[in-house]
């Protein structure tokens, strides 16, 4: 499967100009948000502007959120459950109960998500979120997607495909790999080396499979036979 599909476009609903009410003002702020932060950062984002784009007045995002943090919380909340939905659905692709096979898909759906929402990519992991106050909902979204990660490891060191005994070190390690692979692919570094997404599907695998290859689980290794001789004698 190659990451080649095309990055998501942002788009916010206005309200209709004819129109009472907007219909779905809290998604409409959501995009927005995310339409603001991903094209000026932090500095553009509020709620007035998040309105202002959404085509409704100022006072009418407080009705969803108390203010910017929660508009935030908000958008990561979603992002996380689209990069968990993502990594699952690659998962599901594959046929066989093989867990190194998964924790690869796994990883190809981590890749695939960044170069499709870069925006979600980059607000989830930019430390917007890291706020103490952070909303209940929002972390356990965050749990959920790094859970599926972890969980194949753990997986793999309970069924013997992989090797090692410390879960959260080896989970650390392939989450380092696959998202500074995307990092480097929706910052266009891979852009020299050909198609992004066609290179970020290759490249996933191979890096994946070297971290199973490293950890995989190795028979003790067996005595030289003039050693063995020598014993016995």
């Amino acid at each position: 499967m190659l990451l080649s599909r095309p990055m998501a476009t942002i788009r916010v609903r206005r309200k209709p100009a004819d129109a009472y009410q907007h219909g779905d003002l809290r998604e409409a702020l959501i995009q927005a948000g995310l339409k603001l932060l991903t094209e000026g950062g932090v500095a553009a984002l509020g709620l007035r502007a998040a309105a202002q784009l959404a085509g409704v007045s100022h006072a009418a995002p407080y009705r969803h959120f108390r203010d910017k943090d929660a508009l935030v919380d908000a958008i990561g909340e979603r992002g996380f459950r689209m990069l968990t939905a993502a990594m699952q659905g690659q998962i599901a692709r594959v046929t066989t109960a093989d867990t190194p096979a998964r924790l690869r898909a796994s990883g190809v759906g981590y890749v695939s998500f960044a170069l499709q929402n870069p925006g979600y990519f980059r607000v989830i992991f930019s430390g917007l979120i890291a706020h103490t106050d952070a909303s209940p909902a929002l972390r356990a979204a965050g749990d959920e997607a790094y859970g599926v990660l972890r969980g194949l490891i753990v997986e793999g060191l309970s069924d013997g495909s992989l090797g090692g005994a410390d879960p959260d070190s080896l989970s650390l390690a392939a989450w380092s790999l696959v998202h500074g692979l995307s990092m480097l692919a929706i910052d266009g570094q891979l852009s020299p080396f050909g198609d992004a997404g066609q290179l970020a599907d290759r490249v996933t695998r191979q890096m994946l499979g070297l971290l199973e290859a490293g950890i995989a689980p190795r028979a003790p290794a067996s005595l030289p036979a003039r050693q063995t001789a020598k014993r016995r004698g």
